[in-house]
């Protein structure tokens, strides 16, 4: 399922979920190349495919294991133990190829880039969610 295809209560269920694992890699510098893709001349879209997954799924998964499936999960409306390895890796593809999912890692890198810790941040860090 693509991040665009959420609809309704589900999509802002999504939003509070997303936020903390979208921003923990989004903010790590290792990671942001992972999500620009670049189309080598004479590249067909399935030999990039194939490039991205070779290149950039398992550092991913590596690096940022438990939030690669708290995305999955979300977005799937599933719990990690019902993923299966060929869900998982089809999962975390899907996700490079998904222009909406990867414009917000983009736009949440820029974004954190240019804020400043403030005190309100702790304050955040702390309280409790509505219920």
């Amino acid at each position: 399922m693509k991040l665009s295809e959420l609809k309704g209560e589900r999509a802002v269920i999504a939003i509070a979920d997303l936020i903390e694992p979208i921003t923990n890699i989004a903010i790590d510098q290792k990671n942001l190349k992972l999500f620009v893709n670049k189309q080598r001349e004479g590249e067909s879209d399935e030999e990039l495919g194939m490039r991205e997954v070779k290149e950039k799924v398992p550092n991913l998964i590596r690096t940022h294991k438990d939030d690669v499936l708290k995305i999955l999960c979300v977005i799937n409306d599933c719990e990690p133990e019902s993923l299966s390895m060929i869900d998982i890796i089809k999962g975390t593809v899907d996700l490079f190829n998904d222009k909406e999912f990867l414009g917000l890692f983009l736009s949440v890198n820029k974004t954190a880039d240019k804020m400043q810790p403030t005190g309100s941040s702790e304050i955040a860090e702390h309280s409790e969610p509505e219920q």
